[in-house]
């Protein structure tokens, strides 16, 4: 699969009209987190546009690090602690806000893990078969990964909102699918299809149907 500065741009620019029509329909507080998801999509796959563009020049190392570093914080920081976050606050069953607020425990946990990874080693990436590889050393991996889609996945599958739900199986899907054919650019290439899923959360504004589609006795 073929990935590029252009797929990023075209997809970031995109995200960033459904961002605004999504915010514009946020019209309660507690909404707000959710309607920003699309938008912090969107400056991600900007952010990797440019890396792509500095990486075939290969004429700006500064350049290159800083993005690589950027993305890296959205990848370990910014969506373990604000994926639960913003659903616990659409959220409006407490059983579920218990266990997304449980489930936000660890994306702090994450969040800080990443923090300290990136001040000990940097990232540095490379292209890879098409694909952008962000090399990191990782401690326990296997772990790290497990706990990394508890964290940005599962808060949406327990959403009592539809098409939350929806995003939620869709971007599981696609992190094992992910997981499976592109580990060495795993990173990239499973935020490149999260950021297109997360424009289903438009249609989370247009319908607000509450369903509770994963029963909790």
């Amino acid at each position: 699969m073929c990935f590029s500065a252009e797929a990023s741009f075209t997809v970031g620019g995109t995200l960033l009209i459904v961002s605004i029509a999504t915010i514009q329909k946020a019209i309660h507080k507690k909404d707000l987190p959710i309607a920003l998801i699309p938008f912090l999509f969107a400056i991600q796959q900007i952010v990797e546009g440019f890396l792509w563009l500095s990486l075939m020049d290969n004429d700006a190392p500064r350049l290159q690090f800083w993005l690589s570093q950027i993305y890296g914080i959205f990848i370990g920081f910014i969506w373990p602690l604000f994926a639960p976050f913003a659903v616990y606050c659409s959220e409006t069953n407490n059983k579920r806000r218990r266990i997304i607020a449980s489930i936000g425990i660890v994306g702090v946990g994450l969040a800080i893990y990443t923090v300290i990874g990136l001040i000990n080693q940097p990232i540095i990436a490379e292209i890879i078969h098409h694909s952008i590889n962000y090399k990191h050393d990782v401690g326990g991996y296997q772990l790290v990964i497990v706990l990394y889609l508890l964290a940005t996945c599962v808060p949406f599958i327990f959403s009592s909102y539809k098409y939350l739900y929806i995003a939620g199986i869709v971007i599981t899907i696609g992190f094992f699918v992910t997981y499976l054919n592109f580990l060495q650019t795993f990173a990239s290439v499973w935020c490149f299809f999260a950021a297109i899923t997360s424009a289903l959360i438009y249609f989370y504004f247009i319908h607000r149907i509450r369903e509770p589609l994963v029963p909790i006795p």
